[in-house]
């Protein structure tokens, strides 16, 4: 799904049980994913989308990469719609949210701290994704590009007006919860593990099939100047799987030799994201 565009409502995910125990290599990267040590002039990072502590793990790792230009999976409207609303349906979820304290007597930290509604305040902040790679292009004077398609993010986002209602968050708050960081870890030893074990079958959306040849395309040209030096892109880890038929975003543009990175599944010492999501 485009970058920080899942819905936490219903919307299915691929098994996030791991299929062992995720390898915790240094400097944030899965052991069996090292970074290698020849140089490429492409790299592929999969993340998990909502990883609490994305934002550091993420910013060290472009620190050590040293891209020359960086092509992240999120799409310019996903970015224009988040500046120019995310504000105000943030402050109506909130006032949704007192409402809902107040009938049932509970505190608003308390009703924020299911698993639930704390992804739909991730789904209005910026990815943080996209927050590493902008701060870490501006630092070094490179160019970033947003590079998914924005139709299909139109139609989701579409959705967050009444994903917010006071209606759909009574019923958000009844859904067991998770926790987090947990299924983070889920996902990263799942796409650890599908690295180097590709599926014999993968179910692929048209959708998504759009997506990942536009997506490839971009980062082709990118990759081929010569003269732009390491092409670096940032995306969820599923588009970096070695699909049946090679339609992949990874099995796309395999030719290219691309080193592939997967963030690590735990996190040390480089801390949190940074800030609340919730305010």
């Amino acid at each position: 799904m485009p970058l920080g565009e899942s819905f936490p409502a219903g919307i299915p995910h691929p098994s996030l049980s791991p299929p062992g125990n995720p390898g915790e290599g240094k400097l944030g990267v899965s052991k069996t994913m090292a970074m290698s040590k020849r140089t490429r002039s492409l790299v592929l990072v999969g993340t998990v989308h909502r990883d609490p502590k994305g934002y550091a793990k993420l910013f060290h790792l472009l620190e050590q990469e040293r891209p020359s230009i960086i092509t992240v999976e999120i799409s310019p409207y996903s970015r224009a719609f988040r500046a120019q609303q995310a504000a105000a349906l943030r402050a109506r979820l909130r006032e949704n949210l007192r409402k809902i304290g107040k009938e049932r007597g509970r505190s608003l930290r308390e009703i924020i701290s299911r698993s639930a509604v704390l992804e739909i305040f991730l789904t209005l902040r910026e990815p943080y994704e996209w927050r590493a790679a902008k701060d870490y292009a501006d630092r070094h004077g490179i160019e970033v590009m947003d590079i998914d398609l924005s139709c299909y993010a139109e139609e989701k986002l579409s959705h967050l007006t009444e994903l917010i209602s006071l209606e759909n968050v009574r019923a958000l708050i009844h859904l067991p919860s998770f926790d987090l960081s947990r299924q983070v870890e889920s996902q990263y030893a799942r796409g650890e593990f599908l690295f180097d074990h590709p599926p014999s079958s993968w179910p692929m959306s048209e959708e998504v099939r759009h997506r990942e040849a536009h997506m490839a395309e971009k980062i082709r040209g990118f990759a081929r100047q010569k003269n732009k030096g390491k092409a670096l892109h940032i995306g969820g880890w599923e588009h970096l799987v070695e699909f049946p038929q090679g339609q992949s975003l990874f099995g796309l543009i395999k030719d290219l030799q691309p080193n592939r990175i997967i963030l690590a599944s735990r996190v040390n010492e480089w801390g949190s994201v940074g800030g609340n999501p919730c305010f």
